[in-house]
């Protein structure tokens, strides 16, 4: 990244200078100079979004980020695509991707540094990234943020002022098959557990990788429908990935028109032109479709049964605890 001394006339209001990181104990942050394809190409806006060329930026201080964010973008055209990890996410940011007028971020990682951050969802700096989130081109007309799964923890204080937000989620049974399967993936997952058990109501004991990723998973559930009883319920869709591999026309058609927006007349032969279906979202050089997914979570299903039972057992009894009888029904697809 090379620094230069004055930020654009336009900072407030472009997308093309991103805040891609900041360090707010030591008041800090960095911004850069993007074009419209490397947030199409970016799956993560971290340091893997500068690997294909040498991007440009600047190094700021806390006071000087926030006089060049005001005046902020509008708000309203900010909207959130949260979700509870591994279910898709990506694949669902993609095809907002296709649809005109709409600039998807997918994982800034500023936002990954604030949940992170002691009384994460008053801080200082939050107010400062939301708005930042919110610029774009031109042409932009929605601001699609799809945020690592564990800044949903954020979701009451990011949805202040912006526009409508969507949690996506899959069945416990899919899921602890698909995180299950790799060790990595078990790991990562657990690392957040503090961050994830903080604010949750009291829950009986979880010991074995499966029963807390079983723990996790109840808990983004019972976060998720505390918020969609509140004043932003009107605000909030609740999605089932199960429901996009069913029908994707028509689930994307609906996720448009909760975001204020429309498939365009020719939106399956986008879809087709793009690959995205048949491509993994995360890194386009692998094919991955649905029937490559169904594979692959049946052998997992088969490998790691036993624990998928322990996590599923766990789960009927913790539901039955906490008395959300109603979730029971997300345990598995039917």
């Amino acid at each position: 990244m090379n620094p230069t001394r004055r930020l654009p006339s336009d900072f407030s209001k472009s997308a093309a200078y991103p805040l891609y990181a900041i360090d707010p104990a030591q008041n800090r942050a960095w911004a850069l100079h993007f074009e419209r394809e490397d947030y199409r190409r970016a799956s993560f806006l971290d340091q893997r979004a500068l690997q294909h060329r040498n991007v440009s930026g600047w190094v700021l201080s806390g006071a000087e980020l926030r006089a060049a964010a005001e005046p902020p973008a509008p708000g309203k055209r900010l909207h959130w695509l949260f979700h509870i990890g591994h279910c898709g996410s990506s694949l669902v940011s993609r095809l907002l991707d296709l649809v005109p007028g709409v600039l998807g971020l997918r994982e800034p990682l500023p936002l990954l540094t604030l949940a992170h951050e002691p009384a994460a969802e008053r801080h200082p700096w939050l107010p400062t990234v939301r708005s930042l989130l919110a610029r774009g081109f031109d042409d932009t007309d929605a601001v699609v943020v799809k945020p690592t799964s564990i800044v949903a923890t954020l979701a009451p204080a990011l949805l202040h002022g912006t526009g409508q937000a969507c949690f996506l989620w899959v069945d416990l049974r899919t899921w602890l098959a698909t995180l299950l399967r790799d060790e990595g993936l078990v790991n990562a997952t657990l690392a957040t557990e503090p961050l994830r058990l903080a604010g949750a109501p009291a829950m009986s004991e979880a010991a074995t990788p499966a029963t807390r990723l079983a723990r996790a998973w109840l808990i983004e559930q019972l976060r998720w429908r505390q918020l969609a009883s509140g004043a932003d319920a009107p605000r909030i869709l609740d999605l089932d990935f199960a429901a996009l591999i069913a029908r994707p026309s028509d689930t994307m058609a609906a996720l448009a028109e909760h975001f204020s927006l429309a498939l365009p007349g020719d939106w399956e032969a986008r879809v087709a032109a793009s690959g995205v279906l048949t491509r993994y979202a995360k890194d386009a050089t692998q094919t991955f479709d649905a029937d490559t997914r169904r594979r692959e979570l049946a052998e997992a299903s088969s490998r790691h049964a036993a624990a998928i039972a322990e996590g599923l057992q766990w789960a009927r009894a913790e539901i039955a605890r906490q008395d959300a009888t109603a979730i029971a029904a997300r345990l598995q697809s039917a």
